[in-house]
């Protein structure tokens, strides 16, 4: 399988890129695509920088030109539960924007208000969680909501809470589930609580930003040497 893997950020695919035999670099439309393997499996990662936009682009590139056979997001993520924690982890099960009329997307083409993720994929990810050896992180299976604003503020969270019921919020996931859900890819998205989405989420996300995103990276790996 091809894996096309997404961060908005270089720490979230930093990790990814040091496993990687890369065999070419790639410069499309502002984008550096690396393209190699981690062991058998061909990989083309990429940081597709902040915001929705951003990432419709880079996850539409790698299905088109790359001819990626599965596209999987990692990173960072407010928290908006208080059954997670700073440095623990959600696997979507579906992704919603938390900044549109959802009424709208579902009255319109492709007529969703929320993304669901693959099953193979996200099972495949709760075997790799079960599998890290040393691992210190909870984990849950939930909804990530995405918007073009970082959430440092606990009304805006409350809000976005009592619309879309996530489990975190950032700032890529659901363009990319909806790029791919169009395009009949499977996808997956993995996220790593750096803040808590409220006021003090600006230092919280500095502090732990390495941390958390070298935790969804680890999951990803995982993924990748259990995949058959």
């Amino acid at each position: 399988m091809v894996w096309g893997i997404i961060g908005a950020l270089d720490a979230e695919i930093a990790m990814i890129r040091d496993e990687m035999t890369v065999e070419r670099v790639e410069e499309s439309y502002g984008l550096t695509f690396y393209c190699g393997s981690i062991g058998s499996e061909e990989v083309v990662a990429v940081c597709c920088s902040i915001g929705t936009i951003n990432a419709t682009v880079c996850a539409l590139t790698m299905i088109q030109q790359y001819k990626v056979e599965a596209v999987i997001n990692v990173g960072i993520a407010g928290s908006s539960t208080d059954e997670l924690h700073i440095l623990d982890v959600v696997i979507a099960d579906d992704l919603m924007f938390h900044d549109a009329d959802l009424d709208i997307l579902e009255k319109y083409y492709p007529f969703r208000r929320s993304f669901p993720t693959d099953d193979r994929l996200r099972m495949l990810a709760v075997q790799a969680i079960q599998s890290l050896p040393r691992r210190t992180f909870k984990w849950k299976i939930g909804r990530i909501v995405s918007g073009d604003v970082f959430v440092n503020d606990t009304a805006l969270k409350n809000s976005i809470i009592q619309r879309c019921d996530p489990l975190c919020c950032e700032m890529e996931g659901a363009a990319i589930a909806q790029v791919s859900y169009m395009n009949r890819i499977p996808f997956l998205v993995i996220r790593t609580l750096s803040d808590s989405a409220d006021e003090a989420a600006d230092e919280t996300y500095d502090n732990f930003l390495d941390r958390a995103a070298r935790n969804s990276a680890e999951i990803l790996l995982q993924m990748i040497r259990l995949y058959r």
